[in-house]
């Protein structure tokens, strides 16, 4: 029987997230304004105008790049991380086979996520919600250690395929 299930994680913004969204707003305005005045009323106030415009856009841009969501595939053993940027752009963070997991838990300052070579860090960033590691054998990143945020279903399938050696 073939598994498939995917999850969505937004992750919350938090303080520093607000800090870079209104800073690069108050520069690109800035910067804009800066253009708009210095080419008012010359030959160059159309270059102007569109270089401003471009500013303008290109903060939006930096803005909606803070918004981010996590997604969670597991495909018949396999599960793939995925970061969605502003729900334009997809990043795949890692895939990983469940059967080369060494380690499966709630993550908290667990000794069983120290001394990785990689760590994936895929979580909703809310309190509320528990994040869970995975720590597996890579092929390509090595000792992988991957923090995500779960639902029950999803767990319960992760489980489903993790090594009859490992104690969950």
């Amino acid at each position: 029987m073939d598994v498939f299930k995917e999850q969505n994680v937004t992750k919350l913004q938090d303080s520093r997230d607000t800090a870079k969204k209104v800073l690069t707003a108050l520069v690109a305005i800035l910067i804009a304004s800066a253009i708009f005045v210095l080419t008012f009323g010359s030959l160059y106030m159309m270059i102007g105008l569109i270089l401003a415009g471009g500013v303008m856009y290109g903060g939006y841009y930096l803005v909606t790049s803070t918004y981010v969501e996590y997604e969670y595939i597991i495909t018949n053993g396999e599960v793939d991380f995925d970061k969605i940027i502003a729900q334009r752009s997809r990043k795949r963070l890692c895939t990983v086979k469940l059967g080369t997991a060494t380690d499966f838990g709630i993550a908290n300052d667990s000794a069983n996520t120290e001394n990785a070579e990689t760590y994936v860090v895929a979580t909703a960033n809310d309190p509320e919600q528990k994040d869970y590691f995975l720590r597996v054998k890579h092929k390509s990143l090595g000792d992988t250690v991957i923090y995500f945020t779960p639902n029950e279903e999803m767990i319960e399938l992760i489980k489903q395929f993790l090594p009859r050696t490992l104690k969950v």
